[in-house]
Parts: C-alpha cells; sequence; structure tokens
C-alpha cells in the first residue's frame, strides 16, 4: 500500500520549540510528503520562523486572521493537506526519527486511527518511555465504549483525511477538540490501532494549554455533545456512567425523583451502602436509578438498573464532585472483572 502523509503543526506563540518540532520532522527515516504549520495569530514571530524551514521541509506557512484555538489551527491545517494520511504535531512536542515510519507501518497493517505510543521529555535530560495507565488501551472489545471512558488516543494521531471530511473535522471546542474527533471518527467505522514502539515525544511543562481548564468541565462537555448526536442505547449508557463519573452528584439535576423500594434496598446493602440513609433517588432512562445515599465520610452514588436490576455502578463522591468509582458491573465495560477505574482516569 501507498500513502501520502502530511503533517499540520499549529502553533501560536511557539518560537521557543519550534525548531525542536520541525528539526525531529526533518530527521525522520520516512520523510514526510507535506507539512503545514499553522500560525494561529501569534504575538511573536512565529511564522517567519517557521519559514526558515521551507529550504529543508516540504512547507507551507500559513496564518490565521484571529486567535482560533488549537481546534482551528488544525482545521485550517488539514484543509491546505493533500495528503492520504493526516499526521498530527503539537508545536512544543517532536518526533522520534522513526515516528513516521512506524506509524505508516501500523496504518498499513490496520487502516483507522493510529494512536502514537508516547515518550515524555522534560526539556532536560533523555526522553523518558511514558507510564500511562491508559497506554494499554484499546483493549479487545467495545473500542467506542472504552474511548468514552477516557481519551486512550494521543494527540500526535494519524488518520485518513478521506474520513476526516465525511465527519466534518474539527470543530470549536474549548478543550478536548482531539477526543471529540477521535470519538467521531470511531463511531463511523475507524479502528484504533496502535505501533509497537514509543515515538512521539510529549513534551512535559506546568504552563500547557491543557493546564488552563478543569478538565472534568471540558471533558463533560465534549461527552454531552457526544451524547447529544448519538443513537446507539449502548453508547448513550457509556456516555452517561462517564459523565455521572466526572459530574456526581449535579447530574441528577432536571432528573424525575422516584421511590425506593424494598428490592432496592436490599441491593445498596449488598453493596455496603446503608439503606436508611438515602437521601433522594431519580430515574434516568438509559441508566435506571441514580440514588444519592448519606455515608460517614460523605455521600455516595449508586446506580440501580440492568435485567435483573442490580449496582451498576457505586462509589464516593470527592471534593468537587467526582465519583471514585469502587463497583461497576455494567457488562459493556467490565472485562476480567475489572472495575471501572481500569478504565476511567
Amino acid at each position: 500500500m501507498t500513502v501520502r502523509v502530511g503533517v499540520v503543526v499549529p502553533a501560536m506563540n511557539s518560537v521557543e520549540f519550534l525548531d525542536q518540532a520541525l528539526g525531529s520532522i526533518a530527521t525522520q527515516t520516512v520523510p514526510l510528503d507535506e507539512v503545514v504549520v499553522v500560525d494561529d495569530y501569534s504575538d511573536d514571530n512565529t511564522a517567519a520562523h517557521a519559514c526558515r524551514w521551507e529550504s529543508v521541509l516540504p512547507l507551507r506557512v500559513i496564518r490565521t486572521e484571529r486567535r482560533t484555538g488549537i481546534w482551528g489551527g488544525r482545521r485550517a491545517g488539514i484543509a491546505e493537506l493533500t495528503t492520504d494520511l493526516v499526521m498530527q504535531l503539537d508545536a512544543d512536542d517532536m518526533f522520534a526519527p522513526h515516528h513516521v515510519e512506524v506509524m505508516r507501518d501500523a496504518y498499513i497493517r490496520c487502516p483507522g486511527l493510529v494512536s502514537p505510543r508516547p515518550l515524555t521529555w522534560t526539556g532536560q535530560g533523555p526522553w523518558q518511555q511514558a507510564d500511562y495507565s491508559k497506554a494499554r488501551f484499546p483493549l479487545p472489545g467495545d473500542q467506542l465504549a472504552q474511548l468514552l471512558c477516557t481519551n486512550y488516543v494521543l494527540v500526535g494521531a494519524m488518520y485518513p483525511r478521506k474520513l476526516y471530511e465525511e465527519i466534518s473535522g474539527y470543530r470549536r471546542t474549548r478543550f478536548g477538540e482531539d477526543w471529540d474527533l477521535w470519538l467521531r471518527l470511531v463511531a463511523a467505522g475507524a479502528t484504533v490501532s496502535k505501533p509497537a514502539e514509543a515515538s512521539y515525544v510529549y513534551r512535559v511543562r506546568a504552563t500547557s494549554y491543557s493546564s488552563l481548564f478543569d478538565k472534568d468541565v471540558a471533558q463533560t462537555e465534549v461527552l454531552t455533545r457526544f451524547l447529544d448526536e448519538c443513537d446507539s442505547p449502548v453508547h448513550r449508557r457509556v456516555a452517561k456512567l462517564a459523565i455521572l463519573q466526572r459530574t456526581g452528584p449535579a447530574f441528577t439535576e432536571g432528573l424525575p425523583a422516584r421511590p425506593v423500594t424494598a428490592a432496592h434496598e436490599r441491593l445498596l446493602a449488598d453493596a455496603g451502602l446503608r439503606p436508611d440513609r438515602v437521601r433522594a433517588a431519580y430515574a434516568d432512562p438509559e441508566l435506571g436509578l441514580v440514588v444519592r445515599v448519606g455515608a460517614d465520610d460523605g455521600e455516595h452514588i449508586a446506580v440501580l438498573g440492568g435485567e435483573p436490576e442490580r449496582i451498576v455502578l457505586a462509589g464516593p463522591v470527592l471534593a468537587g464532585g467526582r465519583i471514585e468509582v469502587d463497583l461497576i458491573e455494567d457488562e459493556t465495560l467490565r472485562r476480567d472483572r475489572s472495575s471501572l477505574r481500569d478504565i476511567l482516569p
């Protein structure tokens, strides 16, 4: 299979890092066919700095007319590509020299959405193998369900431009623009795969773009948007479980109240919760009964549903509303009797 590969590098005030990013592209064992740097209305001379590489790389530099954010920069850059495959590189990250080669080979083996395996770098010393718990995903099973629970596709992914265009590409988000795209790519039929070797160098720094947002709030927005567009009962349920885990008691706002029956009380007791401390219960059309239960350490939330009815999810509410899940019985998410914490961050 012969495929042409292009890379998009969104950059905003990136003079400090851009040479390292573009230098890593120039040293690939398999050269890229196109490179597009998008200067997202920088205050510094990012565009001029990138243009210095035009004699070394098959490079085009474009500049947005206003600040659009990463989603807009990537969208503008991909629109300039003519290649079969799109590869991503953030301006403060780098490629290991074999990155394009291992990513291309992984795509040839399994066409779809290829997520690189990450290395991390603090800017000093050697690159380190990243130790991310989500790096083992996707597991055998429902890749979309797993992706709804945690974004296990790294930002430096590669995917077919044709499918990207079919789902209308990047769209406006405050944060999580890549996760929003991955969800729609996989929902449209893309299979996620990963190369055997780590090759994407992720720079670890305190002032990264992602540090500007409350991740639970931003991720809930992405999940809610997916939920609004999803017709699959299975994936609607998984999306709601993922939202519930991030929002806790706030999830019940607007849901109709329902009584707790003697059968419900027995289920709660079996899960180690006190039926006499039930504060309220609410009905959700896909999850079942969402119950708020008082406890010595604050409050727990349990979801009762399924056929036969059982505890689907339970856990204590942490500061800020997030649930620390300690029980999961949802058949879509379970694997070898693992708990939801194996999937959710």
